[in-house]
């Protein structure tokens, strides 16, 4: 497992987040075969255009590596939780996020999956129950990814709303990638009051402060 935290990460990646998008930085060889990004709102809401208020954290990634990046995304949904009102997707029946062979594989949430649909409605989860789907979902991408994918799970990122929900979650999402070899990055701290529009979704600082995290695990 590696886990990433912050203090490091304005050493490695600060100094291209003064010129994003500039060519020549770390390039292909890093991805030659794209990215590949399965998450919630915190992906899905935002966009692909460098320097905008809405430019994703996975478009800062991408753009840094040089690399294509395709994202399978809705907002509330995880790896229990259906998306939208309960009426959406869960990450393990995004079937074509798994159908190629990326040279990343990006998981990133957790933050819905206090919760689960019952009757199509939201409840409470049990803590085995989120880590069944967890752990169901890294099976699938086992089998489904080959052995030359690098696969990185990225913390649930939590702003500061619903702070007991995410000392349930992150560690359970953790512990889950440990077991199956995969790459967690720590984002404790990158969703700070000042870097979310509304307690929860990242402004353009929120999507830079995980995008650092994401790329120092990277190098």
């Amino acid at each position: 497992m590696t886990a990433v935290f912050g203090a490091a990460v304005l050493l490695v990646v600060g100094p291209f987040f003064l010129s994003q998008g500039a060519e020549g930085g770390i390039v292909s060889e890093v991805a030659p075969d794209g990215i590949v990004v399965v998450g919630d709102s915190i992906t899905a809401r935002y966009d692909d255009v460098p320097g905008s208020d809405r430019q994703g954290w996975w478009s800062m990634v991408a753009r840094h590596v040089d690399a294509p990046v395709e994202t399978y995304a809705q907002s509330g949904s995880g790896y229990l939780r259906r998306g939208g009102l309960c009426n959406g997707t869960t990450f393990d029946q995004r079937e074509k996020a798994l159908a190629g062979s990326p040279s990343i594989l990006i998981i990133e949430g957790g933050r819905n999956d206090w919760a689960v649909c019952r009757d199509d409605r939201v409840a409470v989860a049990s803590n085995a129950e989120i880590a069944d789907a967890v752990d169901r979902y890294f099976d699938l991408v086992d089998a489904a990814m080959p052995a030359s994918t690098r696969v990185l799970v990225v913390g649930p990122p939590w702003g500061p709303l619903q702070p007991i929900a995410r000392l349930r979650v992150t560690p359970i999402v953790e512990r889950a990638a440990e077991r199956h070899d995969f790459e967690f990055v720590d984002t404790t701290g990158a969703l700070s009051p000042a870097h979310v529009l509304d307690g929860i979704h990242p402004n353009r600082g929120g999507s830079v402060a995980i995008a650092k995290r994401v790329i120092a695990a990277l190098n």
